[in-house]
């Protein structure tokens, strides 16, 4: 509580104080002419390690060829909590970054952080038109608050269902036919476990699944029209009837043995797919490329469907993943090479390349419709699973993912609940008891942004 008081209390006291003259001048309809061939120099932080570290310094070269008066020096700043950390840092120091990368459910807070300047007004402010019509509606439609897009799309993706069919054969199920509700995931995980794999289900234990699978049910996360209203929201409803639906049959699976709980990390849950230990696991719709390449290494073939739900649910999935935010202490020719450079990383031969590179999926249409011409989805159908579940998912507040200025919190906050439930706590109780502790941190932090 102490930790969150505080980080609130810096954040605010940035938004009170930073560059009132600057922000004054950003309003919307205003456009400012700038040497668009003068020297400049930005910086862009990311939160993507290993082999993604080299793709994304390929996008930016890219841009540095067609923008040769840019200098754009990239960097690696550790996860997304490391990022958004450092950020603050350099920003409190006068020197944070043109560019960060952030994941989505840091929109809220970063909206009213006073760290950055929304992406629609640089774009106007310079006349760089944004075709918005042409993004996925779950993608645009995340980022978009209260009419305005504050950030630019980047690593898009949902969770999938990836489903070992050699495995599956051998169990008698049919390789072509993943299950689709939770009683199909249920009874197929019993056909497995008696062919002899141990524990046949498995993800790791991160909030993000949770809130899918409560979108799934199209039931909200919490009030105020799941975050989005013109009022903050002010409690989380996670604790009604579709949590405990989901939690019960969560919990249901690792009671019954049929579920391993591989913890909190990305790689466990990963290494028990790949292993064979396990023959169902959720996971980002990016691990396409390492899933496929731990099952080809054992002669295994994957397969993907869509993450389960509850018989009836008519709800969809909401967009994972991050996008890109610009700092707000940049002169106007930094400001404008920042909009360039984020607008290039959205563009189609970037986006391509990232999807291909990575499993994330291109957050524009065009770039969706360029991939399938070339027959990439023909010849890698598990890539196009990730779309075909966005597509098919409905466009409500609940589908478009909750804002809350306190995210990071909440997910740690039901993580803890479900390791509660796996010790025998009944879900009912532990549901409510997290809720009333996000709840508590909600107060707090509409009080400090509303000072």
């Amino acid at each position: 509580m102490k930790k969150i008081l505080v980080l609130l209390l810096f954040v605010t006291l940035i938004a009170n104080n930073v560059f009132a003259s600057g922000q004054d001048e950003m309003a919307m309809g205003e456009s400012v002419s700038v040497d668009e061939n003068a020297p400049v120099t930005i910086q862009f932080w990311h939160a993507m390690s290993g082999d993604r570290i080299d793709l994304i310094q390929g996008i930016v070269d890219n841009f540095m060829e067609e923008n040769p008066n840019v200098s754009v020096e990239v960097q690696y700043a550790g996860g997304y909590n490391d990022t958004l950390n450092k950020v603050k840092s350099a920003y409190k120091a006068g020197n944070a970054p043109a560019i960060f990368h952030s994941y989505e459910i840091g929109t809220l807070g970063l909206i009213n952080s006073g760290l950055i300047s929304p992406v629609d007004e640089l774009a106007n402010k310079y006349d760089e038109s944004i075709d918005w019509d042409n993004y996925f509606v779950p993608v645009e439609g995340y980022y978009e608050y209260q009419g305005q897009h504050y950030s630019m799309p980047f690593n898009s993706s949902t969770p999938l269902m990836y489903y070992n069919k050699t495995l599956f054969e051998r169990a008698g199920l049919d390789p072509n036919d993943p299950p689709e509700t939770y009683a199909e995931v249920v009874e197929a995980a019993k056909a497995l476990k008696a062919s002899g794999v141990d524990k046949p289900v498995t993800w790791n234990l991160h909030g993000w699944y949770f809130e899918e699978m409560i979108a799934l049910q199209d039931a909200p996360f919490a009030n105020n029209d799941n975050g989005r209203g013109a009022e903050l929201p002010t409690k989380v409803l996670f604790n009604d009837e579709a949590g405990k639906t989901l939690l019960d049959w969560w919990v249901g699976m690792y009671n019954d043995g049929l579920f391993n709980d591989v913890g909190p990390g990305w790689s466990n849950h990963r290494a028990a797919f790949g292993s064979g230990e396990a023959a169902i696991v959720l996971s980002s719709s990016s691990d396409v490329n390492l899933l496929t390449k731990a099952l080809n290494e054992k002669g295994w073939e994957l397969g993907t469907g869509f993450i389960p739900h509850p018989e009836g649910a008519d709800g969809g999935v909401a967009i994972g993943g991050g996008s890109l935010w610009v700092t707000n202490q940049l002169s106007n020719e930094q400001q404008l090479a920042a909009v360039k450079l984020v607008k290039f990383i959205a563009n189609d031969e970037s986006q391509k390349a990232w999807h291909k590179g990575t499993g994330y999926f291109p957050v524009t249409k065009s770039a969706m419709d360029s991939l399938d011409s070339e027959g990439w989805f023909e010849e890698n159908p598990n890539y196009k699973t990730a779309f075909d579940q966005l597509l098919v998912s409905p466009g409500t507040l609940n589908t478009s993912g909750a804002l809350l200025g306190v995210f990071p919190e909440t997910r740690e906050i039901v993580q803890s609940a479900i390791q509660e439930c796996y010790q025998g706590k009944d879900t009912q109780k532990a549901l409510d008891e997290a809720a009333a502790e996000v709840n508590e941190l909600i107060t707090e932090w509409n009080e400090l942004i509303q000072l």
